[in-house]
């Protein structure tokens, strides 16, 4: 049985949590690009903006606290953090055998730091399903919104501008590609598709249904046109 505070309007509190986990999830998968070609500049985003958004989940989180909620909330599945926690120690195992330490410390100094993120803020999400009537906080809708903006942010680039600002060179410098690459070469392909994931969610429920067909139009546009580009 869900637990509710007393009968008031939260409407502004909600309202601005609202926007703190947009913005916040916004600039965290942000951080994830590779926003230059400078190492150096691409280290201090991912480095400083995960940090940054790390305190500002756990911010979030103190502040749901503080506005009435209990902090009261167990896990049931302890074999999610006991296997992250084998990951991570097998991360630190493999300092070991590593030909650059300080770049794989590095990594796994990211890749922990990401959990403490989702730690904060899917608890957040699970505070506010559990203290408030009125839920309009879903992850499928804040991922498919962060998508939707990151998209548009790389498409005005592309369309309006003119610019190759954010093309990033791959396979040896044979091709280019539109975002670069994370772990599959199309990184924005994949951030197109989470967002079209989202949103078919949102458009199940009938959210904002005209806005958010529309916002899926352009995704579907966008993951139809994230060919690789030949040199």
């Amino acid at each position: 049985m869900k637990l509710h505070l007393i009968e008031q309007d939260h409407q502004v509190f909600l309202k601005k949590i609202n926007w703190q986990l947009l913005i916040v999830l916004l600039l965290m998968v942000a951080c994830f690009f590779t926003w230059s070609e400078n190492i150096v500049i691409t280290r201090a985003i991912k480095l400083v903006g995960r940090l940054t958004m790390l305190f500002a989940s756990w911010y979030i989180y103190r502040s749901i606290i503080r506005y009435g909620a209990a902090d009261n909330l167990r896990s049931n599945n302890f074999l999610s953090p006991l296997f992250y926690g084998i990951y991570l120690l097998l991360g630190l195992a493999s300092f070991m055998w590593s030909t650059n330490i300080s770049y794989s410390a590095l990594q796994w100094f990211m890749t922990a730091r990401t959990l403490v993120f989702c730690f904060y803020f899917i608890k957040s999400l699970y505070l506010l399903d559990q203290f408030f009537q009125i839920i309009i906080y879903v992850l499928y809708n804040l991922l498919g919104n962060v998508s939707f903006i990151l998209v548009l942010v790389f498409c005005f680039d592309w369309d309006v501008c003119q610019s190759r600002c954010f093309f990033r060179l791959t396979h040896g410098g044979e091709e280019a590609r539109m975002g670069g690459y994370m772990m599959n070469p199309n990184e924005l392909g994949m951030l197109a598709g989470i967002g079209v994931a989202g949103l078919l969610f949102d458009l199940r429920r009938n959210h904002a249904k005209w806005w958010t067909i529309f916002k899926l139009v352009i995704l579907f546009l966008v993951c139809m046109r994230l060919d690789h580009v030949h040199h």
